[in-house]
């Protein structure tokens, strides 16, 4: 009996051996093919990158003008102690959080406090109109359909202060069309950030015909999208029109943290970006998430000719670090929470 157990725990004690060994051999020619691919295919994969970066010299479009770029973005105010350039911010819908958004109220409130640089939703309607419009004032509206499937008689009687928080503090407002805000940039100085959320045809023709006919328009309008395709279609026909790139926050993120590959997924995306993208369609800002934001992704930006700007800033210290330490232009969606007016109130008291 003895005999037999000690025969049966030994023929495991075998089997078990075997099938280690077996995984063993498997993964190492498992990691043997693997080298022998990367041997074979990193070659080819350089020699078509390498291919590539060649190609984009033919079909690469010119940037517009730094001075041009440098004459839309608002001037700098100087600190009041010290030499260092007090940078201001991007606004977001005209400050989503202090006003309702895109409206001329909230235009008219960064304005006065001399901000002007201010971020606005291009959206274009079933028609084909384009407007001024995020598709957030429709949720607090309780109204699930897109922009995109509503007519724009629908948005002829849309009130945008009634759902916003602060509504009662202003005065019944229409949804703000492209041709009214085309006509106030002829009148007021500011530059119009317009972030297309959705791409289309139509949208492209609209944003190309005012650049064409208005040279006020490409004097005071950084088109924006996520679209490198849209880019370069618009600066092809319209090259003095000054464009940006809209980096959404990397996908890669998601990936299980023991896998360990975003940040090597994320690098190459942006290296593409970066060196091919960017320098083909002729953008002159890029706009990039703070959690995928440092020093050296600004430094890397900066030295192919591309000003980088953050999103979305709202903390007072966040807002003091990007303006004193990093130097760089950020989006925010409140002007209360700006160092400076927080200052200048405090020393006013």
């Amino acid at each position: 009996m003895y005999l037999t157990i000690i025969f049966q725990v030994c023929k495991m004690l075998y089997q078990l051996f075997w099938f280690l060994a077996t995984c063993c051999a498997f993964l190492v020619n498992a990691l043997w093919l693997c080298c022998n691919f990367a041997s074979v295919g990193i070659p080819w994969l350089m020699l078509l990158f390498f291919l590539v970066c060649i190609a984009s010299k033919f079909v690469k479009l010119k940037s517009p003008e730094d001075e041009l770029v440098m004459s839309m973005l608002s001037k700098n105010d100087k600190m009041a102690h010290g030499n260092e350039p007090l940078y201001w911010p991007i606004v977001n819908r005209g400050g989503a959080f202090d006003a309702p958004e895109n409206s001329l109220a909230a235009i008219s409130q960064c304005l006065t406090q001399k901000c002007r640089n201010i971020l606005l939703d291009l959206s274009i309607t079933d028609d084909g109109k384009a407007i001024i419009f995020h598709k957030s004032t429709l949720e607090k509206a309780n109204i699930n359909e897109p922009v995109g499937r509503l007519s724009s008689k629908y948005f002829d009687n849309f009130n945008i202060t009634e759902h916003h928080p602060l509504g009662p503090l202003f005065q019944p407002e229409k949804v703000l069309t492209f041709e009214k805000l085309s006509k106030l940039l002829e009148t007021s100085e500011f530059t119009a950030f317009l972030l297309a959320s959705q791409i289309s045809t139509n949208l492209l023709d609209i944003v190309r015909e005012a650049a064409k006919k208005s040279p006020v328009f490409t004097k005071r309008v950084i088109f924006c999208c996520t679209s490198p395709a849209a880019v370069y279609q618009l600066r092809r026909e319209c090259p003095e029109l000054v464009c940006a790139l809209w980096l959404e926050k990397c996908s890669f993120m998601k990936i299980p943290a023991f896998l360990n590959t975003s940040s090597i997924l994320s690098s190459i995306v942006g290296a593409i970006y970066r060196n091919i993208v960017a320098p083909v369609v002729g953008v002159s800002f890029v706009f990039i998430h703070k959690d995928e934001f440092n020093a050296q992704i600004s430094t890397l930006w900066k030295n192919v000719g591309v000003r980088p700007i953050v999103y979305t800033i709202n903390s007072p210290n966040e807002k003091r670090y990007f303006q004193q330490i990093t130097k760089t232009l950020y989006v925010t969606d409140s002007l209360r929470s700006e160092p400076q007016l927080i200052f200048k109130q405090s020393n006013r008291k």
